[in-house]
């Protein structure tokens, strides 16, 4: 079994984590939301990102992880492509700034030459199309879902036994 956290944080302020669990490569991964200090009922993309070089914050974390080539999209659209760091998309906060949300997934890995392990989370300030944008807006949406500014960050790196910050 491979644990691993990414803890969000910016200007000093936790905003929480994203907790993966894996028992083997050919498993689904489990994948644990617990995020705070958001407006209250605002929606944010959340994605996982290609690196996890934090040396001009969040701008340097690269495109979303795409480690098959394929367009963005989303879990929630039956048979639709997507990469594997497109997570959830989206998450909407409650009416005091948080979000807890558990699911699994089967895209993302912690095993092997396609693991997400030293790559990044990143929460943008807008909310993501799913790929589904039109006109103008059609080919950033196939590449980021005009998900908009990254505001809250973090790298995915391995979990130890230690405290788990929890919201």
């Amino acid at each position: 079994m491979k644990k691993a956290i990414c803890v969000l944080q910016s200007n000093g302020i936790f905003y929480g984590n994203v907790i993966f669990s894996q028992c083997c490569k050919k498993h689904e991964m489990k994948i644990l939301f617990s995020l705070q200090h958001f407006p209250a009922n605002e929606t944010h993309a959340i994605h996982i990102h290609e690196f996890g070089d934090t040396t001009d914050g969040c701008k340097s974390l690269g495109p979303h992880y795409n480690p098959h080539g394929t367009t963005h999209g989303t879990i929630f659209i039956k048979d639709m492509a997507r990469h594997a760091g497109d997570l959830i998309n989206n998450f909407t906060t409650d009416k005091d700034g948080k979000f807890t949300f558990e699911y699994t997934d089967d895209l993302p890995t912690l095993y092997g030459e396609d693991s997400i392990l030293g790559r990044s989370i990143v929460i943008h300030k807008g909310e993501d199309d799913l790929g589904l944008g039109k006109g103008k807006m059609r080919e950033e949406s196939l590449k980021t879902g005009n998900a908009g500014e990254r505001i809250v960050c973090g790298v995915i790196g391995l979990m130890g036994g230690g405290h788990i910050p929890h919201v």
